[in-house]
């Protein structure tokens, strides 16, 4: 009888497993009753996640920022162990890892569109969903299968019946169709844009949900006891159209901005908008938090600098009294905006070459700068004994221009920030955090070895467009789109060499084609130098930086005629930039030069 329960058992989860059903498209998505109403945040998930990917290569596999590391806690992930056993086995080099539980601190770096309901509402419905992915334990950006889910209502399972395979065709359609043009040969450009703004992020988002048939209506009204916790709130609030923001002022305070659309702001008799500080940042509630400012809001738009400092966990609510009764003896309605992330909502950036990453945040309004160290990299003190973090004022500063300094191996250790996989290490300026601000990574006491930098603090993140990132494009072109914009040069055929310009990292870097039967190119191009250029316009002697192209590094890349060597520059990728190849020391000697960097 026992081992007929076990076979039973087997049967249920060999059951359960392939009933995984798949989804391919929009149309099948919208055709599933998977978390189509609010509060529910597993569509808004998806899109998010969606905005992430950046390519899909021949296999089918996803690829993820390179920033982005799920054993690192990023967002929120935590490994999943499967044991409900609603997902496929998985073989013991890959992992699952989970992410969604709103409750957890560090999603709080989660887009205010996912986070919205949560914040918002008081139904349990609000935490359900959970977006589920499998990955390659030693290369953690590298997405093998991507899954949605939801838990069982009031229970800590997760239901087999609403839970989805996402197949990487879907999630190339949920993403925004970025529009590729072609250049004057007919080929695709490779070329760094801005990622949208919020507002436009927001805007596609809202897109996406009502063509997969979300709605908010079924979100109702309900008025909640004054002696509960979060009373008197509404336990599922859908006002929609209020923004509510904290930025950064110069000084490290918080600067204030809000829209509230006409309407709410007429049937209000009074609307004030407090500046909370959450003390468990997973929480809304009035226990867990400290109104630090309250301010009388009476025009429906506007921007106020404050003298709160910028902090973790900072929320601004804005409360609404129909009337002056309501103002003195009951209880407001209230709708909670986005709670401040103290990165700003960056992933840490990769330091090039080794298991670390480096991030700007913020903490009392002052800027501090965090070095995620991989615990396999036990000798990173003696790899950076020499290396330094700057900050600067701007991401135009030269690389001697810091405001403030500190050496790597001086950072102090985070004793109580546990990540599985890594320990932290900080160090805190005396600078204010400020739109802008930017720190860097160098390798040596020498200014031209950066091998990381921020994003601007507020500034606009740029992503780095590959071929497959455009929308219909012709199959039959993708051998020759990593030729684009090559330019050949040099032999009796002038083709024994080339020169391209291209983007990494939203940097401007040089690649080198040297013919497979060129070999002594080391020998001809011994004082044979790359120029960087800001404009064609520019002179020769001119240039922003520079490196001997027999100290480009080698790359393996899949060309029967030509080895293929590279550089990257500290010089930021922009219209207009352009590469020159230069024979000898002198500035005369221009062999060939690249069109200059065209905006996407």
């Amino acid at each position: 009888m026992a081992a007929m329960r076990l076979l039973l058992l087997f049967c249920l989860v060999l059951a359960s497993v392939s009933s995984v059903r798949k989804l391919n498209n929009i149309d099948e998505l919208k055709n599933i009753t998977y978390a189509k109403s609010a509060p529910r945040h597993g569509l808004q998930l998806l899109f998010w996640f969606a905005q992430k990917v950046l390519n899909v290569d021949q296999n089918n596999n996803l690829i993820l920022d390179s920033n982005f590391d799920p054993t690192r806690d990023d967002f929120g992930f935590h490994k999943y162990e499967n044991i409900e056993h609603i997902l496929p086995s998985l073989a013991s080099w890959e992992s699952y890892y989970s992410v969604g539980n709103l409750k957890s601190p560090a999603a709080n770096a989660l887009p205010a569109y996912v986070r919205k309901y949560y914040r918002n509402t008081n139904v349990p419905e609000r935490n359900m969903d959970r977006l589920i992915v499998s990955v390659k334990q030693n290369k953690p950006n590298k997405i093998l299968k991507v899954f949605i889910t939801a838990h069982n209502l009031h229970k800590s399972d997760f239901n087999p019946s609403d839970t989805y395979e996402i197949d990487p065709a879907l999630l190339l359609q949920i993403r925004d169709p970025h529009n590729c043009t072609l250049d004057e040969n007919n080929k695709y450009d490779i070329y760094s844009i801005p990622r949208d703004t919020e507002d436009v992020v927001y805007n596609r988002c809202l897109q996406f949900l009502k063509e997969a048939g979300y709605s908010t209506s079924d979100c109702k009204y309900s008025q909640i006891s004054h002696r509960k916790k979060r009373s008197p709130y509404l336990q599922c609030n859908t006002y929609e159209g209020i923004k509510l923001d904290i930025k950064a002022t110069a000084e490290g305070t918080t600067k204030l901005i809000w829209e509230i659309p006409t309407n709410i702001m007429e049937n209000s008799k009074y609307v004030h908008i407090e500046i909370c500080q959450n003390i468990y940042s997973s929480e809304t509630n009035e226990v867990h938090t400290h109104v630090k400012k309250r301010f009388n809001i009476y025009e429906s738009s506007g921007a106020l600098e404050t003298p709160v400092l910028l902090n973790n966990g900072l929320q601004p609510r804005l409360r609404l009294y129909p009337s002056l009764f309501d103002f003195q003896f009951t209880n407001p309605y209230i709708w909670y905006g986005p709670e401040f992330n103290q990165a700003n909502g960056l992933l840490p950036t990769v330091i090039k070459g080794y298991d670390a990453s480096l991030q700007l945040h913020v903490i009392d309004g002052k800027a501090y700068a965090r070095l995620y160290i991989k615990k396999t990299f036990r000798n990173w003190m003696s790899a950076f004994t020499k290396s330094w973090v700057g900050f600067y004022k701007s991401s135009l500063d030269n690389n001697d221009d810091y405001l403030a300094y500190q050496y790597a191996d001086r950072f102090s250790k985070i004793e109580n920030y546990i990540v599985h996989k890594y320990d932290i290490y900080q160090y805190t300026s005396n600078l204010p955090i400020a739109p802008g601000l930017q720190i860097r990574f160098m390798l040596d006491k020498k200014y031209d070895k950066v091998l990381a930098q921020t994003t601007p603090w507020e500034g606009v993140e740029t992503l780095t467009m590959l071929p497959s990132d455009c929308a219909a494009i012709n199959p039959d072109l993708l051998p020759e789109l990593l030729s684009n914009g090559r330019e050949l040069f040099y032999g009796p055929g002038l083709d024994d060499a080339g020169l391209q310009l291209f983007s990494k990292d939203s940097k401007a870097c040089a690649r080198l084609f040297i013919k497979k039967t060129f070999a002594n190119w080391k020998d001809a191009f011994y004082y044979s130098w790359v120029g960087f250029y800001t404009s064609s316009k520019d002179k020769k002697d001119e240039y922003q930086t520079y490196q001997y192209v027999t100290k480009f590094e080698k790359i393996e890349e899949d060309d029967e005629s030509y080895d293929v060597y590279e550089y990257k520059s500290s010089l930021d990728i922009v219209p207009g930039v352009q590469i020159r190849f230069m024979l000898d020391k002198s500035s005369e000697k221009v062999l060939v030069q690249t069109k200059p960097w065209k905006s996407g």
